[in-house]
């Protein structure tokens, strides 16, 4: 049976050499060689970035998730108690909340070879990410006040920004960080599917949080009530655990800031739905392990003709091959669905012996000094550390 713990310490360092840049504190998505002198080859250029190829989301080109994976790694630096580290990530955080010099304007990720280059189209999912990373270390004895002043100026700017551009007469959407039109549907904010409806409410709630302005709580409850109505009708179907983690995370923020008993209960509830839902995707991962050669490596975008063309807006996306998104698929959920349910509030937090089981199995003789994909390394270390902080048993 592998070692937990020896095996988070080497996940950890490939993590840090490997997936985490020194001039931007950002964690990139992937590595497409074991060199790692030329580990991030593969990453658009910033003349490439300038003319938003290959898409103005960045999607399939290795630097489009730096706003989901570097607040989940700030989290995990809180649980470990690494103030060098936890400051680290909320460097990067506030990089790409102030490159675009547009205050509340999101980007994914920056270039790191020259720190300043960005795509203009993030999504409600890399702001739900930021914005509760941003609300958890205010709040964590870790940061400073240094710290805490700029994250109320962040926060607020993300709720101006939201009242701004977040109406009915722009279909609720998020502008791009350049203004130009937005053509993907991920940065719709309300009237949206019932796993999103609390992202809205949620950034209005955390700037409240953080600043005491009542105006902010006034938006927030705006939206408050539907969303959280919403949130317990999800659809039949079967839910990437990205997706279910994202709305945790605003149902933790609202359960937590907001005193109102009905709307604190209706969240809960949703959170209990969350659980449930997330038992698929727990035994998904360890079927996948299954089958799944987690060592092959993704192909530099450039070279790929495996591309999807959005419906709509057309956004020509490159893809992993079919085995090797099987490969990153394997790592990345079991770890996701690991903190869904070690998140949970401590009344309704269940990890049964199914959860040390199945996260067990996934990673046991795991390898990630052989692996390629960022997920694999830091999401079951940032589990490992949850539970540790917990006292949970994995």
């Amino acid at each position: 049976m592998t070692d937990l713990a020896e095996l988070m310490r080497r996940c950890l360092a490939v993590f840090e050499a490997e997936y985490l840049d020194g001039k931007t504190n950002l964690v990139y998505d992937y590595r497409t060689t074991l060199d790692h002198e030329h580990r991030f080859d593969h990453l658009p250029t910033p003349d490439e970035v300038a003319r938003r190829v290959p898409n103005p989301c960045s999607w399939g080109s290795g630097m489009e998730n730096s706003m989901i994976n570097t607040p989940i790694a700030l989290s995990m630096y809180l649980d470990a108690g690494n103030a060098e580290m936890a400051y680290r990530m909320y460097r990067g955080l506030k990089l790409c909340g102030t490159v675009t010099n547009v205050p509340g304007a999101l980007v994914r990720s920056v270039h790191p070879g020259d720190g300043r280059s960005w795509f203009p189209e993030a999504s409600r999912d890399q702001y739900t990410h930021y914005v509760y990373g941003l609300w958890e270390y205010y709040h964590s004895p870790l940061a400073d006040d240094t710290a805490r002043a700029e994250i109320r100026e962040l926060l607020a700017a993300v709720a101006d920004h939201c009242e701004k551009y977040v109406t009915k007469e722009n279909d609720y959407t998020l502008p791009r960080a350049d203004f130009d039109p937005v053509r993907s549907p991920v940065c719709k904010l309300w009237e949206v599917e019932p796993h999103e409806a609390a992202r809205l409410p949620m950034f209005y709630l955390a700037a409240f949080d953080v600043t005491g302005d009542q105006h902010y709580f006034g938006l927030y409850r705006r939206y408050a009530e539907e969303a959280g109505r919403a949130g317990n009708r999800l659809e039949c179907m079967n839910y990437n655990s990205f997706a279910l983690l994202q709305m945790l995370l605003s149902c933790l923020l609202i359960h937590a800031v907001e005193r109102d008993e009905a709307l604190r209960a209706l969240y809960l509830e949703n959170m209990r739905e969350i659980f449930r839902y997330s038992f698929f995707n727990l035994l998904r991962a360890a079927n996948w392990k299954r089958t799944a050669d987690l060592y092959l490596a993704p192909m530099d975008w450039h070279w790929n003709s495996y591309c999807r063309v959005y419906p709509g807006c057309r956004h020509v996306i490159p893809q992993l091959a079919d085995d090797v998104k099987l490969a990153y698929q394997t790592m990345r959920e079991i770890g996701e669905v690991l903190l869904i349910a070690l998140m949970l509030p401590e009344e309704i937090r269940a990890v049964g012996g199914a959860h040390r089981r199945n996260f067990r199995f996934v990673l046991d003789g795991f390898e990630p000094e052989r692996y390629f994909f960022a997920e694999g390394t830091f999401f079951p270390a940032a589990a490992c550390f949850k539970a540790r902080k917990l006292g949970v048993e994995l």
